[in-house]
């Protein structure tokens, strides 16, 4: 009988020993684990084409005529889109408060430099309560070089384009209409965004 009881206890702890050393080695010289991660639907890729931007623009069929709403300069003076006729725009609502329209407005000096050539301007207005100074610190800092400050400290020319949240930008053709718009942040100088602004600008 001793010799019975003590085979199964012999047993039994062997059998935990190899337990153990499987559960303690688990993963050992496996080297990098390859994690597999389920793309959501609702995030976009932070790499890789990204979404088709210009198929996102909200096209304006048939353009409407831009608010003539006063927004001001640099200087403070007061100008109009009809200050700007015969140019085609791409009039971007924006803050320094607001994170999307801070990632963003890059992309937007690199499309100024891409099209100015051709009589097209971006036109960055700022509801920044703060005024000039805030706005060109961050230009400055932002190295924002082919961007000039516009501003809407009270948000009338915002609240006339029916700006309901920021960042929103709206691509305006040399007759003063809109013809398209977007809302939320884009990458503006992504080549089909950029045929898409040269086409709806004309």
């Amino acid at each position: 009988m001793r010799t019975l009881t003590f085979v199964l206890l012999a047993a039994v702890i062997g059998a935990a020993a190899v337990f153990y050393g499987m559960v303690m080695s688990e993963g050992e010289g496996d080297g990098a684990r390859e994690v597999i991660l389920v793309p959501r639907p609702d995030v976009a890729p932070v790499s890789g084409s990204g979404p088709d931007w210009a198929e996102n623009l909200d096209r304006h069929d048939p353009p409407a005529t831009a608010t003539q709403t006063p927004f001001q300069d640099a200087d403070g003076a007061p100008l109009t889109l009809a200050d700007f006729k015969g140019k085609g725009l791409v009039v971007n609502l924006w803050a320094t408060w607001c994170a999307p329209c801070v990632r963003e407005m890059p992309s937007l000096n690199r499309l100024q430099k891409q099209v100015e050539a051709e009589g097209i301007q971006v036109l960055a207005i700022s509801s920044d309560h703060g005024g000039q100074d805030v706005v060109n610190e961050f230009m400055a800092a932002h190295k924002l070089d082919a961007l000039k400050p516009y501003f809407d400290p009270m948000g009338a020319f915002t609240r006339a384009m029916e700006g309901r949240g920021l960042p929103r930008t709206y691509i305006i053709n040399a007759a003063g209409e809109v013809t398209a718009s977007y809302t939320g942040p884009a990458e503006w100088d992504a080549p089909d965004l950029v045929a898409a602004v040269r086409e709806l600008v004309r």
